[in-house]
């Protein structure tokens, strides 16, 4: 019993000699292996770590300086990546800009700010009139009944004015936007001439009768092919604003120029509380909405000469920014959102607010682009439109802590469209005014030799002039780009490191091959080495189990030095 117990500690006490684990193993593999780098590496300084003959003061200050030296590289390359993560895009300015004639003539609305034609308006109360349902009402209370239409434009308005359901019982059965469309003053009673770059055109080529924020106004060079919205794919719009719309070049008679006719006994409801018209500005692929940005407007007032001089500045951004996060970068090109198919700034905007409305009233204001299946809100729905229109037309900024002295908590916060980001390359304007007086009395009698050739035969009575034109011969130009591509991110890594610790791209590569290859190998050997050392050493555990057998040695069989073997037996 003894004697087998002292076999079992011997065993596991030559086991635990012989063999150790493979945790210790590797640990040993890994000494041996660092050695060995620090010995061979290409990086400065490590082989005095580990050479035997250097003194430990020395080795001291290498470590020391070693430490240091990477500490400084890493500071240096976290502070070279929070520079290109914090401000990854730089925006920089082309000194010679660009030919104003290659950037497309902003889009132009002219809407008379009588919204409501009296003749359209008279017409339409006589025909309800005739209806079995009105026999109770007569011209002039059809007409003062009529007048509540105006909530349509103006949801501001006094809602006692009209009973807005009478209203809608009064008309039967209505499309709101043709309604509103036939009872605006058309573009042939406000353009009487039109001029283009020098050439007198019909203001009927020039102008469409489009939808626009104050409702259907006379609208020149707007591009969309539809006030059907979201309909349009990347085909059916440009996606090079070099080459498509109507463009000017700078000189004294270029540009728009068109005469109007601000006549006042058709006015019936204002929209905004003073005679004249509204000129209004948007890009030229933009749907005409001051809320959603892209838009600037100037009231032309009865007998003025209203010179606008319009600016351009031209964004184009790299399509290398792609790869840039959306956070970073915080733009979007035209074909890259998912919210619609031709991605604007001012279009994203716009379908927000849709999509609040109809959320809200279920039913989008007949001001607005149409989306198909859905309902234009009538009579019937311009009390919710009036609960909901402040918050509607205030959309809120994509920041964390909202600054008070926007007093969104007056407009229930207002809308958040986290969606819409400014897009990358585009198009803005800028417009300066200048307001001089007609006096039709004076001009009415200038001989026609006179008069500039698109003016021939004009009455200037009751009329204003408005030449919208470009007021300098290049646009300013700006590439917005990455500020540092992969590979300069890389270079500059890449110096900083070799500057300081003499680190480099062969550096990785050592320590990747030390650390696997011959990482393993080692070990593998290292095994090896000791399993068969355990197995040598197996042998006298082998005679523990029998007590008949045992080891001899030479001496024993030899016996002492000089004696035979027979003497011993």
């Amino acid at each position: 019993m003894n004697q087998n117990h002292s076999a079992n500690l011997y065993r596991q006490r030559l086991k635990k000699t012989i063999r150790p684990t493979k945790r210790e193993t590797l640990m040993e593999s890994v000494r041996t292996v660092t050695k060995e780098y620090c010995k061979e590496s290409s990086i400065s300084g490590l082989k005095h770590l580990v050479e035997e003959r250097t003194p430990y003061i020395e080795r001291a200050i290498w470590t020391i300086t070693l430490i240091a030296a990477l500490i400084y590289s890493v500071s240096l390359v976290w502070m070279t990546f929070q520079r290109y993560y914090q401000a990854p895009l730089v925006t920089t300015q082309i000194p010679e800009g660009i030919s104003i004639n290659k950037i497309i003539f902003p889009a132009v609305g002219i809407c008379t700010n009588n919204r409501i034609s009296k003749r359209a308006v008279t017409e339409l109360a006589n025909d309800l009139l005739k209806e079995k349902r009105n026999e109770k009402y007569n011209e002039k209370e059809m007409l003062s009944m009529l007048f509540g239409l105006g909530l349509l434009y103006n949801l501001q308005m006094d809602p006692n004015i009209v009973d807005v359901m009478e209203l809608h019982q009064t008309l039967g059965e209505y499309d709101v936007n043709e309604l509103m469309k036939n009872l605006t003053p058309k573009c042939e009673d406000l353009l009487l001439r039109c001029s283009w770059n020098k050439n007198s055109m019909a203001c009927s080529k020039l102008f469409d009768f489009r939808l626009t924020m104050n409702g259907y106004c006379c609208t020149f060079n707007y591009l969309r092919s539809s006030d059907v919205m979201f309909e349009e794919s990347t085909d059916a719009r440009s996606t090079d604003m070099y080459m498509y719309g109507n463009k000017s070049s700078f000189d004294f008679d270029q540009g728009l120029k068109v005469l109007l006719y601000l006549e006042e006994d058709d006015d019936f409801f204002y929209n905004t509380p003073l005679s004249g018209a509204q000129l209004q500005f948007s890009d030229a692929y933009d749907f005409p909405d001051a809320p959603s940005g892209s838009f600037s407007m100037q009231i032309v007032s009865p007998h003025v000469h209203l010179e606008v001089l319009a600016s351009a500045t031209f964004t184009e951004a790299s399509r290398e920014i792609e790869h840039v996060s959306l956070k970073l970068r915080k733009c979007l090109f035209f074909d890259e959102s998912s919210y619609l198919p031709f991605y604007t700034h001012s279009d994203c905007l716009l379908k927000c607010r849709m999509s609040f409305l109809m959320e809200k009233c279920n039913c989008t204001p007949f001001n607005m682009p149409k989306i198909r299946n859905t309902k234009t809100c009538d009579l019937t729905d311009v009390p919710c439109l009036t609960k909901y229109h402040a918050q509607s037309t205030t959309v809120r900024p994509d920041l964390e802590q909202i600054p008070p002295e926007l007093e969104l908590d007056l407009v229930a916060g207002g809308i958040y469209c986290p969606m819409c980001y400014p897009t990358c390359s585009k198009t803005t304007y800028n417009y300066d005014y200048t307001n001089v007086h007609i006096f039709p009395d004076h001009v009415n009698p200038t001989p026609v030799k006179d008069k500039i050739d698109w003016l021939h035969g004009a009455n200037f009575t009751g009329t204003s002039i408005v030449h919208v034109k470009y007021g300098r011969e290049v646009a300013d130009c700006y590439g917005q780009n990455v500020i540092m591509k992969w590979f300069d991110l890389i270079s500059n890594i890449g110096s900083t490191c070799g500057f300081i610790t003499g680190f480099s791209f062969v550096s990785v590569l050592e320590f990747v091959y030390f650390y696997t290859v011959k990482l393993m190998r080692d070990y593998v050997i290292r095994r090896r080495r000791e399993r068969r050392i355990a197995s040598g050493a197996s042998t006298p555990a082998q005679f523990d189990h029998d007590s008949r057998y045992r080891p001899i040695y030479w001496n024993e069989i030899t016996g002492p030095k000089g004696s035979r073997v027979e003497n011993q037996f």
